[in-house]
């Protein structure tokens, strides 16, 4: 039987409906926080100052939105270019090209060496 979605419903009368194709898909795990890491943000992930040229990783926190890098870029160690208003400029160096990404500075940490 052909339905109005475009899908073959199936013999219970269900339609059948295309995967997703968001930008937060398959990231459940990727961006959940732990139970003692939930709550408020603390003031000082927020007044962290990055000068051009420092090292940061990305750490993405999943309760802010805004700002978000993509989830490919987590844990990925980036190089600050510039600010930006609120937000940081930062390369990421790919294999043959250098990605550029903006984020807040609540999905950075400063790397240590």
């Amino acid at each position: 039987m052909w339905c109005s979605a475009g899908a073959y419903a199936t013999g219970n009368g269900a339609n059948i409906m295309g995967k997703s194709q968001g930008i937060r898909r398959k990231s459940r795990a990727a961006l959940t926080k732990k139970v003692r890491e939930r709550g408020k943000l603390p003031l000082s992930r927020l007044l962290t100052e990055y000068l051009p040229g420092e090292k940061v990783i990305i750490k993405i926190d999943p309760a802010i939105h805004k700002g978000m890098p993509h989830k490919r870029f987590a844990g990925q160690v980036a190089t600050v270019k510039a600010k930006r208003g609120k937000a940081y400029v930062v390369e990421i160096p790919q294999t043959k090209i250098v990605k550029t990404i903006i984020a807040l500075p609540q999905h950075l940490r400063k790397h240590v060496d």
